[in-house]
């Protein structure tokens, strides 16, 4: 028998029939939703590398040469048919470190069809932030290869096989390598701007090697007065030279550092060789009056004028009031004038050959000033003075043989001919202590800080020491002028130098290597207007070890001027002709005779034959030079010694400075042309920062 249904099946496909077609709307829903995200995704990216593309063709060419807001460009430029970049801009600010952030901005719109047919638009901003390359990225840094810093040069320094670097070396001049061995570059990135010497090295060793490197300019542009401009501590130096009634005084400094900040104490010295006592030096305005009641004011003149024919003063007295240039009362000065006294009468100028000498055969001293009656000795005038002229009153004194080391061969390695300058590479000294009562300018002051800290030392130069927790910079000036105590017509110099006398290392490094933590939030620079020296002292290895051995340092280190190097001519070598100078010729003086007597200090020299060996210089940071500094000297050269006076070497670069911060306001470095070169810290669709500068 047959049964027939009646409809249900057609109704069961109908619902099938009904529920694929659902589903079949569903998938093609999604399918052209999943479709359209894509393509919108894609589309983003492509407006994303847009705008990088504008940054990259638009702005990195203009990036590392402005000095504030720029806008490059603001209208759509259309790119290889993709869309259109537009609206780059750049900026720059400054960190709390004192590094120049370069910024730079671009955006980037693609177009494309939606599903409609209807053009679609897409807009993506990209940013990018780059910062100058510092000479704290640099292991070592040389403007030249040749050697500096102290006295005796040889005719070169080369890297041999005690010489281990890691990181980027460089040089804007030629790098020699040893005849005698090979250095240790396998870690470094050499590169020289006037070549390199290999002689037997492989330079297929190193990481690189480049021998037709740029040239870095050096010293860095305009670094120094940024740093001091933004000095967080200034202490003078120069507060007792050049005053109108007195000898000129150099002002010592010394910082240590501590916990949470550093002590520091100042104190004077003089550079012999010293004039002993007598009526310091003074200054007035000339009077052009020739009568004693006529002299006005603040001023000195002689009872003749000057003969334009001989070109001389035809005197026998000169007046003096009783007030200097500032004002200041002068009685006092004057009434330590004595009868058989020589004065010199010269111009405040030193450039003016304006001088006259005499002696004192009577004194008149009345309420308004004195009477010398003089008893002309010597003159040189190339003209006259002239009213209002500032000239100075000067005792002319002796060298004062009382104190120890008087003499001029002692402190200077240059000539003893009135016009000749101290130089960087020549004697420098430390060594000059506080008075027995203490310092007497700043007794030691402690002084909190430590988060991004600027010390700046006017005029003067500073002894530095400790364990520092915090980040510093400390920065000296170049050099500073003075008149000399023995003859207040003849100037010289002293080089603003950063002595080290003990250990500086940060508060959480190896205290027996000086290993740095990767990740330490501490910094140090020094930034050298001169030198920096690692000094002859006990701490310091002095007297071949015998009462301290090693040096660790933990420093960015730059000294613009000069070198970074040991104090070797201050040495217990037993020989005189290293040890002590050489009195008839002084510039070639080796030794300043004062190692065999210090380290302790004692009334007899003792010696410690041809060995002052002071141990290992263990530094962990970064050095750069004006010229390169002997860490030690032994034979060949002018040293013909053996072992010799110095440091073994155990260098490495701190990587704290280029993969974080580097110390605050130390020096970026820049290319001849005076362009910055850029390392990229940031890049990609990231928040703009707030410090964009104003758009030109």
């Amino acid at each position: 028998m047959k049964i027939f249904s009646k409809g249900s099946i057609t109704i069961t496909a109908i619902i099938f029939i009904f529920v694929s077609l659902l589903m079949t709307t569903g998938y093609l829903k999604y399918a052209m939703s999943a479709a359209v995200m894509h393509k919108y995704r894609f589309e983003e990216s492509k407006a994303l590398y847009l705008a990088e593309t504008g940054i990259n063709v638009e702005a990195l060419p203009v990036l590392p040469k402005i000095t504030g807001a720029v806008r490059v460009i603001t209208n759509g430029v259309e790119f290889m048919d993709m869309g259109t970049y537009s609206d780059v801009y750049c900026s720059t600010y400054t960190d709390k470190m004192g590094q120049t952030i370069f910024l730079a901005k671009g955006k980037g719109t693609s177009y494309f069809n939606n599903t409609m047919g209807k053009q679609v638009s897409i807009t993506r901003e990209a940013n990018l932030q780059m910062i100058p390359e510092s000479f704290a990225h640099f292991m070592y840094f040389t403007e030249s290869e040749e050697p500096g810093g102290g006295p005796g040069l040889g005719s070169y320094v080369s890297f041999g096989q005690s010489d281990y670097l890691e990181g980027k070396i460089h040089t804007n001049g030629q790098m020699q390598m040893s005849n005698w061995g090979c250095p240790d570059f396998t870690k470094a990135k050499v590169s020289a701007v006037e070549g390199i010497a290999y002689n037997n090295c492989n330079p297929d060793e190193w990481i690189s090697a480049n021998d037709e490197a740029e040239e870095i300019k050096f010293p860095p542009n305009n670094a120094l007065d940024r740093a001091i401009q933004n000095a967080t501590f200034v202490f003078t130096a120069d507060d007792l030279l050049f005053q109108s009634s007195g000898r000129d005084t150099l002002i010592m400094t010394e910082i240590e550092f501590v916990d949470n900040g550093f002590m520091i104490s100042q104190w004077t010295y003089q550079i012999p060789p010293i004039g002993n006592a007598g009526p310091p030096p003074t200054t007035f305005n000339w009077d052009l009056d020739t009568s004693p009641g006529l002299l006005n004011d603040r001023r000195i003149a002689f009872d003749a004028s000057w003969d334009e024919a001989t070109g001389f003063y035809f005197t026998d007295s000169l007046f003096i009031d009783n007030n200097d240039v500032e004002g200041n009362d002068i009685t006092s000065v004057l009434d330590e004038y004595e009868v058989g006294d020589t004065v010199s009468v010269f111009s405040a100028d030193p450039d003016s050959n304006k001088f006259w000498m005499g002696e004192i055969l009577a004194i008149n001293v009345n309420t308004g000033g004195a009477i010398f009656t003089m008893g002309p000795i010597f003159q040189s005038f190339d003209n006259q003075f002239v009213d209002d002229e500032e000239v100075i009153l000067n005792y002319v004194t002796f060298q004062d043989n009382s104190i120890d080391f008087p003499n001029f061969a002692n402190y200077h390695s240059h000539p003893d001919d009135g016009w000749s300058l101290c130089d960087t590479s020549g004697f420098h000294h430390f060594d000059f202590e506080p008075p027995p009562g203490g310092p007497d300018i700043m007794a030691p002051t402690l002084y909190y800080a430590g988060d991004q800290t600027v010390i700046y030392v006017r005029n003067g130069q500073v002894r530095v020491k400790g364990f520092v927790d915090g980040q510093y910079t400390i920065v000296t000036d170049k050099n500073t002028y003075y008149r000399r105590s023995d003859d207040f017509t003849i100037w010289d110099r002293v080089w603003n130098n950063i002595w080290i006398i003990d250990d500086l290392i940060y508060e959480d490094s190896n205290t027996s290597t000086g290993e740095v933590v990767y990740g330490t939030p501490n910094r140090m620079g020094l930034f050298s207007g001169a030198n920096i020296i690692l000094a002859n002292t006990e701490a310091n290895g002095a007297r071949n070890s015998e009462n301290g051995v090693d040096l660790i340092v933990n420093a960015a280190m730059l000294s613009m001027e000069g070198s970074v190097v040991v104090q070797y001519w201050q040495n217990t070598i037993s020989g005189s002709a290293y040890n002590g100078p050489n009195s008839a010729i002084p510039q070639v003086s080796l030794g300043d005779g004062r190692g065999p007597r210090r380290n302790p200090t004692s009334f007899l020299p003792t010696y410690t034959g041809n060995s002052d060996l002071r141990g290992y210089f263990r530094f962990w940071g970064s050095m750069s030079q004006k010229k390169r500094g002997y860490m030690k000297r032994n034979a060949p050269g002018p040293y013909n010694i053996s072992p010799g006076i110095g440091y073994d070497k155990d260098y490495h670069y701190d990587y704290n400075f280029t993969d974080f911060s580097i110390p605050p306001y130390f020096p970026p470095a820049s290319r001849a042309d005076g362009s910055m070169a850029l390392v990229i810290i940031a890049y990609g669709e990231i928040s703009t920062n707030s410090k964009k500068g104003t758009i030109e």
